[in-house]
């Protein structure tokens, strides 16, 4: 009998101490913060937006971004060089001279063609990376398990539903490049700028609030409550008119309405996200698809708008602030008067990557 309370004592003391050396595999159930990432001299252990831990080299020094939002985070926080090819843009035309003005070798950096959902894993080889990053919600997606069977590199999933999402990106390139103090800096500058908006929307009652139907490219695909664009709504003064609606869904991030429950919304602002085929102007006038708009509240005022710039006003960018700023400029004209958003805008480029806007000289 004492042998075999001296085996079981020795038993839970080798059990105890494999619990303590043993490292957390990805994947696997734990208790680790979403934010929490822990590193050594050679390795550091990221979360993606997935929930998935991944190994790589520290500091990181490769790195493919497939999707154009996370790459302009790690521009933000000063990973430029790290940035060893670039999949496809889109509007490229117009934001090459941003991207050549922050990053002198972006000409030369190869870029990975994406065809229907298809990577060049050829070229992808090629450019030898320590981690790809690209937009998915799946671990188990196609891209993602051909990339890691295939080309045995980790995969870093993007997939932003709120807007702490982008704060937490910068956190993390920021900690894979080894350089977090200027994650604070980028932190920084995002609560500056956003501050100039909150502090005067804040504090506005529902009835002070504009009810806005913001229209996807889908025109009656609209931004649930758990989406990232009803954050943007709330804190640019407005009140997504989807939260008054008795519809199935309305808490989904992109739920689909019809003309029956947008005329019985009635919404007071209709916001446009950027798109090359529709201008508001074609839903004031009542043209094509909006021919039975005309009666709605929005466009008896005139209170039709659309994000101008998708690029400068990307909420899922660290131009994040600026987003905010145009839309609360238009719901609330008379609160922001003492604000001209050209001006906004360049300080805050010279700011965060240290270049003028529009014309990205140096600052």
């Amino acid at each position: 009998m004492k042998r075999l309370k001296n085996f079981m004592c020795i038993a839970m003391l080798v059990l105890l101490f494999l619990t303590f050396i043993c490292p957390t595999v990805a994947g696997e159930e734990n208790t680790v913060d979403a934010n929490q990432i822990s590193h050594g001299g050679q390795t550091i252990t990221i979360l993606d937006d997935r929930g998935q831990y991944i190994t790589i080299p520290y500091p990181v020094q490769r790195v493919v971004f497939l999707v154009e939002n996370a790459m302009n985070s790690m521009y933000a926080v000063g990973g430029a060089e790290k940035i060893s090819g670039i999949g496809n843009i889109w509007m490229l035309d117009k934001k090459e001279p941003f991207f050549r003005a922050i990053d002198p070798d972006f000409d030369s950096k190869p870029k990975i063609k994406d065809t229907n959902g298809d990577i060049d894993l050829r070229a992808l080889s090629q450019i030898k990376p320590d981690l790809v990053v690209l937009w998915s919600a799946d671990w188990n997606d196609e891209m993602t398990t051909a990339i890691k069977d295939q080309l045995r590199v980790p995969v870093y999933g993007v997939y932003y539903t709120k807007l702490s999402d982008v704060s937490r990106a910068n956190s993390v390139y920021a900690k894979m490049i080894g350089d977090e103090n200027r994650e604070s800096g980028v932190a920084s500058i995002m609560a500056e700028y956003t501050k100039k908006v909150t502090d005067k929307t804040s504090g506005l009652q529902d009835n002070e609030r504009p009810t806005v139907y913001w229209m996807w490219g889908d025109i009656y695909g609209t931004a649930g409550i758990n989406s990232a664009t009803n954050e943007v709504i709330r804190l640019a003064g407005g009140r997504n008119v989807i939260e008054t609606a008795d519809i199935i869904g309305k808490s989904d991030e992109h739920p689909v309405l019809n003309l029956d429950t947008l005329k019985k919304l009635n919404p007071d602002v209709i916001y446009l996200w950027y798109n090359e085929e529709v201008n508001p102007s074609d839903i004031l006038r009542g043209e094509g698809d909006f021919s039975q708009w005309k009666d709605l509240k929005a466009v008896k005022t005139g209170r039709v708008y659309e994000v101008a710039d998708p690029f400068v006003y990307d909420s899922f960018s660290p131009q994040q602030p600026l987003a905010l700023m145009a839309v609360a400029k238009d719901l609330h004209p008379d609160l922001f008067t003492d604000i001209n958003l050209p001006d906004l805008i360049d300080s805050f480029f010279v700011s965060m990557y240290n270049i003028h806007y529009p014309s990205y000289q140096s600052a």
